[in-house]
């Protein structure tokens, strides 16, 4: 596809343009010119809050949505509510795949930018599909960092990276399409961090609990490390059915400076924990189609089992001794 009429990008979010930010110099002014590069013919479509600079931006269409602030889903040991912007992804996200007139369309942040378009080829390349548990009508492509196969040492349920999607309009909105997260009391909180041991659900498994309930009101999580094999077994179908998980360098994606170099989820130690492309190929394999053969040598394997053992397995212990101290 030399042209990419086809498909709109709705690159949400605060704009990075100004100084004394935490975020990449001009990040969102790169993110656009990015798009243009990397996907000549598509729609950009800039859905952000009132009262950003945007002069020097490229955007075909500008979203302004009221700001709905952070959300609390959490209290500090001394009582001080945790904000969280959840609800300012929904809104942003939402607003702008509501004004799209393309069959496809891609969630991008405001502060990562695409270094190629692999991903449009990569979503078609995997036709098999199983009826149980088929939630879309086509695959949707997502980013494997911060889509945590482990956390805290364990293995973990439905925990999927929130930067990046590409796949049908429709299929977006499906999962975008969200009620906002209500503020919990203090109450609430600490009856939460006693059902789960003190390891409350991450917010990114909770936007994906959120779209899979709107399905499949069986599914649930009582908290990070709820993890029992039927759990996982359907955490896994779900992924290989409806999904395609790949790392940012598949994919034509770069999360920026603030995920990069000495940031933690860069370093080897976080990188072991997420899925691997291999590995949901694995899952194609399992639950698809079982005459495919994933592209992973037998070094790519032991390399990233010794990773594990080396980075991951280890945090068990001290996990489980808070489970049992909580």
């Amino acid at each position: 596809m030399k042209t990419f009429e086809n498909i709109t990008v709705v690159v949400q979010g605060p704009v990075q343009t100004l100084k004394g930010r935490t975020q990449e110099a001009g990040i969102t002014h790169k993110c656009l010119s990015s798009v243009r590069q990397h996907l000549p013919g598509a729609i950009i479509i800039l859905s952000t809050w009132p009262e950003q600079q945007l002069s020097g931006l490229d955007y075909d269409q500008l979203v302004i949505s009221e700001d709905p602030g952070s959300n609390i889903r959490n209290f500090h040991s001394d009582g001080r509510p945790q904000h969280y912007n959840n609800n300012r992804q929904i809104v942003s996200t939402l607003a702008g795949l509501k004004q799209i007139k393309t069959p496809y369309a891609i969630k991008l942040r405001s502060d990562n930018y695409l270094t190629g378009n692999q991903f449009v080829k990569l979503q078609q390349r995997y036709p098999e599909r199983c009826d149980s548990h088929r939630l879309f009508r086509e695959r949707v492509v997502v980013c494997n960092v911060f889509t945590r196969k482990y956390a805290k040492g364990f293995r973990v349920a439905f925990h999927l990276s929130d930067f990046f999607y590409f796949g049908l309009t429709e299929d977006l909105l499906a999962i975008w399409d969200l009620e906002l997260f209500k503020d919990v009391t203090i109450d609430e909180a600490t009856d939460a961090k006693g059902a789960s041991r003190g390891l409350l659900i991450d917010c990114t498994q909770m936007f994906w609990l959120k779209t899979l309930k709107k399905f499949d009101p069986s599914v649930r999580l009582d908290g990070l490390l709820d993890n029992a094999p039927e759990t996982l077994e359907k955490s896994d179908i779900y992924y290989a059915n409806n999904l395609i998980i790949a790392e940012p360098e598949a994919l034509g994606l770069s999360l920026g400076e603030k995920f990069s170099g000495k940031a933690r989820i860069a370093r080897q130690k976080g990188k072991c924990a997420q899925w691997q492309y291999f590995e949901w190929q694995d899952l194609y394999q399992k639950y698809c189609q079982p005459s495919f053969r994933p592209y992973a040598t037998p070094w790519q394997r032991l390399s990233l089992t010794f990773s594990r053992w080396l980075h991951v397995f280890p945090t068990r212990i001290e996990t489980t001794l808070k489970k049992v101290r909580h």
